[in-house]
């Protein structure tokens, strides 16, 4: 397959669940080798050897049915629906439980409008299964009019390695029913890990729904689509009728794949990355799990819902510092930015809701509130990165930039510790230091490092923004014992020492601030963060109105 055969796909695009299109082949043309050693052959890779030797290495569903239905060349003929009812069978699930999702932007449109693409699950009426297996239809036939049940992405979860199994299927050229199976893609990783800006050892290969929350704006949703169109032709076109149009008994609204990606986000990932606390010490692996509390390795998108004015608080407030706050108390705190979690703007009018604002990932969120419970870290050690720029949620440089200076500088450290969860707390205070020449930061009268450590016992540093003259400051006035002379604004500007309740109230101030100015200043911000996730995010979505990137 050529490179210019195919854009980016959504399962590449992060089965983006707003899966988007597949990345061509496993190498350039002229290669003779994709990534991690896969052995290409014809345009199909195979990450360590035959197709069928490394399914049986292989715990996961699709695994396990497929190796009784693929040949010595790599190839199966069933079916895609037959596909889909064989695995659920395998698992004990009524053919009733296939659900069929469908998305429709512009994502993969090759300049002729949208086009919808299909992810179904199985077993989708039990939580405990429903997140074990994931297929895609991303692509048009070659008509362009009904999706292509034989280009497949596929993923599924492998109960003994505690990770999910990657998968492409393609057409075999010559024949009308065959397809070739490609095991752990290589292409799919940019997507699936975080991106190559992000350092440090990989992360596990994640589902992702960049739209995961209400409305689900390209989504089909009940009991209102909004951006959702389907093309007559192709809602019309057997396959894509049987599987996902109207009437289909398969079909179901977006809301019930978000819960079950959300499963997929705790139940899997999460769970099986902190399992990795209890291996022996390793600083690279240990740097590996504190990286999600400083660096966005994946976002999510979030849209006001219709022209109701409303629209999640994670656009301006990092979710995350909420779980932090129910990790210390519980509920009883006072604050409207915590109690509700939604913003709340004058109704929209005509095409003017807010739409497609990048946020910090909901996987991310996730392993932070798994770490959290797991008291991996306490609250007042994760409070300590999440007061620090406090006001830019997602997309920190500042903070991702403390984790990245300290990557080499741990490594050529030594630590004590038998295992990786007994680094976290020195880790964590390395990273939590900043040196001389960090973010410009410099001075004759500067020690060679600076420790962004409270002077006062039972508090910590609030940071609104951190800008270079802030930093500066913060700096000096650490240097200087200074820092608890400084105080916040009202709304947190600035930069002082505090307490929960002290930072929960400037939040909230900042919060209030943020409704009362409506929507026009967070376009502005829903375009910078949009320009940077389509630059640095493979899996970013299609993100309209971003023309001045």
């Amino acid at each position: 397959m050529s490179a210019t055969s195919r854009r980016r796909s959504p399962l590449e695009l992060g089965l983006a669940l707003a899966l988007a299109s597949l990345l061509p082949g496993c190498a350039e043309e002229g290669d003779e080798d994709g990534d991690d050693g896969a052995a290409c052959v014809d345009g199909k890779c195979d990450a360590n050897g035959p197709v069928a030797e490394q399914l049986a290495g292989f715990q996961d569903p699709i695994a396990t049915f497929l190796r009784t239905q693929v040949d010595e060349d790599g190839q199966f003929e069933v079916g895609y629906l037959d596909l889909l009812k064989g695995i659920a069978k395998q698992q004990g699930c009524a053919e009733t439980t296939i659900d069929s999702y469908v998305i429709s932007d512009d994502l993969v449109a090759d300049g002729g409008g949208a086009f919808p693409r299909v992810v179904n699950t199985v077993c989708s009426d039990d939580r405990t299964k429903a997140d074990l297996a994931f297929f895609a239809l991303s692509f048009a036939d070659a008509d362009g009019v009904d999706v292509d049940v034989r280009t497949i992405e596929m993923f599924a979860w492998d109960s003994a390695a505690f990770q999910y199994r990657f998968y492409k299927g393609t057409p075999v050229e010559g024949s009308d029913t065959a397809v070739a199976l490609q095991v752990a893609p290589s292409d799919c990783r940019e997507c699936h890990e975080q991106p190559e800006h992000i350092e440090g050892l990989k992360m596990p290969m994640t589902p992702i729904m960049n739209e995961l929350s209400a409305p689900w704006q390209h989504w089909f949703a009940e009991p209102v689509s909004f951006e959702h169109h389907v093309p007559d032709k192709t809602a019309a076109a057997p396959h894509f009728k049987q599987l996902a149009g109207v009437g289909s008994s398969f079909r179901k609204s977006a809301a019930r794949l978000e819960q079950t990606i959300r499963s997929a986000y705790t139940q899997r990932i999460a769970t099986a990355r902190l399992r990795l606390r209890r291996n022996p010490a390793n600083v690279d692996e240990a740097m590996s799990l504190l990286r999600p509390l400083f660096c966005d390795e994946q976002l999510t998108y979030v849209t006001e819902d219709g022209k109701s004015g409303l629209i999640s608080t994670n656009a301006t407030i990092d979710e995350g510092l909420a779980s932090v706050y129910f990790q210390l108390m519980g509920t009883g705190w006072p604050w409207d930015w915590w109690q509700d979690k939604v913003m709340r703007f004058s109704p929209a009018a005509t095409n003017d809701p807010l739409t497609m604002m990048p946020t910090r990932g909901a996987a991310t969120i996730a392993y932070e509130k798994q770490l959290l419970s797991v008291r991996a870290l306490t609250a007042d050690q994760v409070m300590r990165v999440r007061a620090l720029d406090w006001t830019t949620p997602t997309l920190s440089s500042f903070r991702c930039g403390l984790w990245h200076n300290a990557l080499p500088r741990v490594k050529a450290k030594s630590f004590t510790g038998a295992k990786n969860s007994e680094l976290f707390v020195p880790l964590l205070d390395e990273i939590l230091t900043v040196h001389k020449d960090d973010f410009g930061i410099g001075g004759t009268d500067l020690p060679a490092s600076i420790p962004l450590a409270s002077p006062t016992a039972g508090k910590f540093i609030a940071l609104a923004k951190a800008d270079e003259a802030s930093l500066q400051a913060l700096a000096e006035a650490l240097a200087a014992g200074k820092l608890g002379d400084e105080a916040c604004g009202a709304d947190g500007s600035g930069m002082c020492v505090t307490d929960n309740d002290g930072l929960g109230a400037m939040v909230e101030a900042r919060f209030k601030a943020d409704q009362s100015a409506g929507r026009e200043p967070l376009r502005s911000l829903r375009s910078a963060r949009g320009c940077e996730a389509k630059a640095n995010y493979p899996n970013a979505p299609a993100i309209a109105g971003l023309g001045g990137c």
